[in-house]
């Protein structure tokens, strides 16, 4: 099987199991059909990774783990040792993958929560927000934000990819 797209999707996270690892599971699809599913009990080491039972093609999740390493190359972060600082890089395989789609998943979830309940914005480099009232509306306070912060940006009037990019640099 040719992998040409592969998504993740049926994202459970329980956040009271999660102590050295996520704890979640999720559905991997290829091709549009799922696939594999993959969890982690949260209390380190690796995601498990399993074929669904009607799956007869052998190796497909190595063949994924290729696929990812092939499509998003590496990532890195930086770590002090011995006070130095030093960055360390690695593959994105499909465990990195699925792992980045959860955090992309809950940073949705939490701000889409957060822009209910009050307008965000970023001041200084740190996200702030006014709390919402009953008898706010949008237009108003459009107009008391542009006067009173004609720098800054409101994550409430941006398109939501600007806005979730804007919300996980501050969080």
């Amino acid at each position: 099987m040719e992998i040409k797209t592969l998504e993740v999707k049926n994202i459970t996270h329980y956040a009271r199991g999660s102590e050295e690892t996520p704890c979640y599971n999720a559905t991997v699809y290829i091709n549009g059909k799922k696939a594999i599913e993959v969890s982690n009990d949260g209390h380190g080491g690796c995601d498990r990774q399993h074929t669904y039972p009607e799956i007869e093609e052998r190796g497909l999740v190595q063949k994924a783990n290729e696929w990812c390493v092939k499509t998003f190359g590496q990532g890195s972060f930086d770590f002090t040792a011995d006070g130095e600082k030093e960055t360390c890089t690695y593959d994105i395989d499909l465990e990195h993958h699925c792992h980045d789609e959860l955090y992309k998943w809950l940073d949705t979830k939490a701000l889409k929560k957060d822009l209910k309940k009050q307008y965000l914005f970023v001041e200084d480099g740190h996200l702030m927000g006014y709390k919402k009232k009953a008898n706010d509306t949008d237009t108003a306070f459009k107009h008391f934000f542009e006067k009173n912060h004609p720098n800054e940006k409101c994550l409430n009037f941006l398109p939501f990819d600007d806005a979730l990019k804007l919300f996980k640099e501050c969080a």
